[in-house]
């Protein structure tokens, strides 16, 4: 259990009204912590979803349909969208697969501590089969291919799970987010089932009937009741209205419990603008979730749509902020080598792609426009331009594109692309998801990543990993022992949370402060144009005004770059096609290069970086000093070439 100073810390971090929230939490846990019987509902459904015909879905669509179902349906399953995990059929729903420990339980879901399970469990992988992905992917095959058998797979999860986890009890019950998203996916599964057999009442729709019961009556209230609030309510929240808008939307019969279409559609609202600063940015400052909170918003709109339940304005001022969120993701990921900033988990909201390892970046060629690459999202929703318009963010001198609320600028040079990242440390109070990388640059050569975020890790199964992956030392902004930018108080909390950097331009050249208590923190980031393109960075730190303070750099390339030392200030790096010269100003006292040489041990933090969630590897850095009372020139130029 978190400790007392844990509780302190997380109680500071708290409003009044978030305490008063509190309370009334602790007393719907003592009601529903027994709870059996639910009112009666009348399960009639709408047309919603419409889906499309299927017989425009593209070959490529059906063969991937068809090749998952058939993996599915034999126990390998794809955790966090890239992990390759054998599981039982149906799984076992109290296992966590990946560390190979059951951690079976019969107390009741409010008693547990779901981020600290016994026997070196973790909370993630035990999740991960019990947001049903796979389950309506085989819907899908059964619609889609007419294969009645994945529907009846499909099924046979379900009902197992039914059985498995009754309400309120157990791991899986611990979380509103999970309910929710377990009523995103039985929503699309029950509507692909319903479709496939039409009108008739077959076998199928005998036992979905019995499942809307099962399901929907404790999934709707334990959802709408233990909804998350205050500084929790980030994409959760979203998440939680996400699922009780589609199942509200499918049956209007489950508003009996509480959440109307007019109640859900002030929330919707309220959090979508939010959640999305006005220049498009997550809060969270953490890229992945900005694609899982857009898609939560999607799904929620076109449903409460659908059945009439938003108003002509209301719904133009969500799709106005979606709209100016896909451009936010489109400008500031590379889809061909995409590196996330803030925590990352890899999570999706429904499986609307053709490569479940590719999810995010097949969502961004369909903003782009692109229909080859993201061939199952054009053929569920259509062209995006069809449904949103895409504004042009503020332009700067020297190319910069500026997102000003969410504190980013990118820049795009010839075969260039640069993000700077000048933001808060993440969401409220908490900054759940935020890592400590306000100046932190990233660049990219002819699509291959070159300086990149070193990632996330894990979570709750390796708490040394998520710290150093957050930390100030591993992201290349000037890094000094004598300032403190935040303390980690907890797996999703932070204490001691630094002042929003200042940003500005001279010219074409992004200036970034960060000033905390009297000592500041600079980086200037300036485009060279020419035969060389490139970028000339110049540090600096200032403990007084005017006075040269000691400081650090770390350069961390992505893996796979090969590094090599030309000089004592020039250094070539080589990904693939794409080369760059690196080259040292005078000011520099050292410059450390590391490189793995393949004896790293599995405890080796040093040089480790996070491609995808719960995946590590590691790649060379160059780390620069810059001693106490130096004058010099504190830059690193990188060039093309």
């Amino acid at each position: 259990m978190p400790n007392a100073k844990w509780y302190w810390h997380r109680l500071r971090a708290m409003g009044p009204g978030e305490v008063a929230l509190r309370l009334r939490k602790k007393w719907y846990e003592f009601r529903d912590a027994k709870r059996v019987q639910w009112p009666q509902v009348d399960f009639s459904t709408s047309p919603y979803p419409k889906l499309p015909d299927t017989a425009n879905a593209p070959e490529s669509v059906r063969a991937a349909i068809q090749s998952d179902a058939e993996r599915i349906a034999t126990g390998q399953l794809r955790f966090y969208g890239h992990l390759e995990v054998t599981v039982d059929t149906p799984p076992n729903w109290q296992r966590d697969y990946q560390a190979g420990v059951d951690v079976p339980t019969d107390k009741g879901a409010f008693e547990l501590n779901h981020r600290e399970l016994p026997s070196g469990a973790a909370i993630k992988p035990l999740w991960e089969p019990s947001r049903w992905y796979g389950p309506v992917r085989l819907a899908q095959a059964c619609w889609l291919l007419g294969n009645r058998r994945s529907g009846e797979h499909a099924l046979d999860w379900l009902e197992d799970w039914g059985e498995k986890n009754p309400p309120f009890t157990g791991w899986n019950w611990t979380s509103a987010l999970e309910t929710g998203m377990r009523l995103v996916a039985f929503t699309w599964i029950d509507a692909f089932l319903t479709a496939f057999e039409r009108d008739e009442q077959g076998d199928l729709a005998k036992r979905l009937a019995k499942l809307r019961e099962q399901v929907l009556l404790p999934h709707v209230w334990f959802t709408w009741r233990h909804r998350s609030f205050g500084s929790s309510a980030n994409n959760h929240l979203l998440g939680e209205i996400s699922g009780l808008a589609l199942v509200v939307a499918r049956w209007p019969g489950l508003a009996k419990l509480g959440p109307t279409q007019a109640k859900l559609a002030v929330l919707l609202e309220r959090e979508t603008l939010a959640q999305f600063h006005p220049d498009g940015g997550n809060f969270e400052q953490a890229l992945n979730y900005h694609f899982y909170s857009w898609e939560f918003c999607w799904e929620a709109t076109r449903a409460l749509d659908a059945v009439g339940g938003l108003s002509v304005d209301r719904r133009g001022r969500i799709d106005q902020r979606l709209g100016q969120a896909a451009r936010f993701f489109r400008d500031v990921q590379v889809p061909s080598a995409p590196w996330d900033y803030g925590d990352s988990d890899d999570a999706y909201v429904c499986p609307w792609f053709v490569d479940e390892s590719k999810a995010a970046c097949e969502w961004w060629q369909w903003i782009a426009g692109d229909e080859s690459q993201a061939a199952f999202y054009h053929f569920m929703r259509g062209h995006f331009t069809e449904s949103l318009d895409l504004p042009e963010p503020k332009s700067e001198q020297g190319g910069w594109r500026v997102f000003p609320e969410t504190g980013f600028a990118v820049n795009s040079l010839g075969h260039w692309k640069a993000r700077v990242d000048f933001s808060q440390l993440g969401s409220g109070s908490m900054a759940a998801h935020g890592h400590l990388d306000a100046q932190h640059l990233s660049l990219w050569l002819k699509g291959r990543a070159m300086v990149i975020d070193p990632g996330t890790g894990d979570y709750h199964g390796n708490p040394s990993l998520r710290n150093r992956l957050a930390s100030r030392e591993v992201h290349n902004g000037p890094c000094t022992e004598e300032v403190s930018l935040a303390r980690r108080e907890g797996p999703f909390l932070w204490g001691g949370i630094h002042p929003r950097p200042l940003w500005s331009f001279d010219g074409e050249i992004l200036e970034v402060e960060l000033r905390v208590g009297g000592r500041t923190l600079s980086r200037t980031v300036k485009p060279l144009p020419g035969d060389r393109e490139g970028w000339l960075v110049r540090d600096a730190f200032e403990p007084q005004l005017g006075q040269a303070g000691a400081f650090t750099v770390r350069w961390q390339f992505a893996p796979g770059c090969k590094v090599d030392r030309a000089d004592e200030r020039l250094f070539r790096v080589v990904a693939g096609t794409a080369e760059m010269t690196v080259e040292l100003g005078q000011g520099w006292t050292s410059a450390e290069l590391w490189q793995p040489d393949g004896t790293e041990t599995v405890e080796a933090l040093d040089g480790i970086v996070s491609p995808r969630f719960m995946k590590t590897s590691y790649a060379p850095y160059l780390e620069l000093t810059a001693a106490p009372g130096g004058a010099g020139n504190f830059t690193t130029t990188f060039l093309a070439g």
